[in-house]
């Protein structure tokens, strides 16, 4: 049964420990903690171990240390069968032992190539290519785009600095998939300017020769500046402005559609 449908249907059964940075774990705590999952008879072990995981995640700059299953062998061990242990990657710099271990063959080669340029990208598999900047907005994006009959290709949130190089990466990362029809842009422009984001994307276009049509949605600072660098050349360039989220939403789709 998955921890979902536990906290669902018996959430009295999930214990929660409480842990001060400051003074660390508490060892009557862990005590408690052996006696809530029933293993009293074994609290030495349960005390040893949880020490240790809780170590490991201060010591080793962890997100998250997962023991899945925690089991208790016949002879009365307390065994973590599995585990699954993420780092930060903003500490990765403090923990060059563990970078020097990881396993790079075993990541998607796009999103390889993303983490190099520092983009937020899970490749997913579909045929519009999804550029946004913001993660609500790339996941309501993802949404609307499914709802008019497209598959999202990515979650790809450049954040708030989208432009230069990096745009450039991430634009070339979305059309060399081949399994990418038509590229998405959607963009909210706060500190980001429309103008700037649309001249960087115009150079890195030509510079690459993209050969995927794009779906601009642009809102925000100068977004009518922006519009006006694309209006009247929307198929010489292969990108089509568009002002509205749904609208937008339904013209990729429907160009994705007559290209099948």
């Amino acid at each position: 049964m998955s921890i979902e449908d536990v906290a669902e249907k018996n959430p009295e059964l999930i214990h929660k420990l409480q842990v001060d940075p400051v003074n660390g774990i508490n060892k009557d705590h862990l005590v408690q903690a052996a006696k809530d999952l029933g293993l009293s008879s074994i609290e030495d072990q349960v005390v040893d171990m949880f020490t240790n995981i809780y170590d490991c995640f201060m010591k080793k700059d962890c997100d998250m240390v997962e023991i899945n299953p925690l089991v208790v062998t016949k002879d009365g061990t307390l065994l973590a069968a599995d585990s699954k242990v993420t780092v930060d990657s903003n500490a990765v710099y403090r923990q060059k032992d563990l970078a020097e271990q990881e396993d790079k063959s075993q990541q998607n080669d796009k999103e390889r190539i993303a983490q190099e340029f520092d983009l937020n990208y899970i490749h997913i598999g579909g045929n519009i290519g999804c550029l946004v900047n913001g993660a609500g907005l790339a996941m309501s994006t993802m949404d609307i785009v499914k709802s008019y009959g497209g598959e999202p290709a990515n979650f790809l949130d450049v954040g708030g600095s989208a432009e230069g190089e990096q745009l450039e990466q991430a634009l070339k990362l979305l059309n060399d998939d081949k399994d990418v029809k038509a590229i998405f842009i959607n963009i909210f422009g706060g500190i980001l300017r429309c103008d700037n984001l649309t001249q960087s994307i115009l150079s890195a276009s030509e510079k690459n020769k993209f050969s995927k049509p794009i779906v601009l949605r642009l809102k925000g600072t100068n977004s009518d500046i922006a519009k006006k660098m694309i209006e009247g050349k929307e198929k010489e360039l292969g990108i089509y402005f568009n002002e509205d989220f749904d609208s937008a939403a339904q013209q990729v789709c429907s160009v994705v559609a007559s290209l099948q």
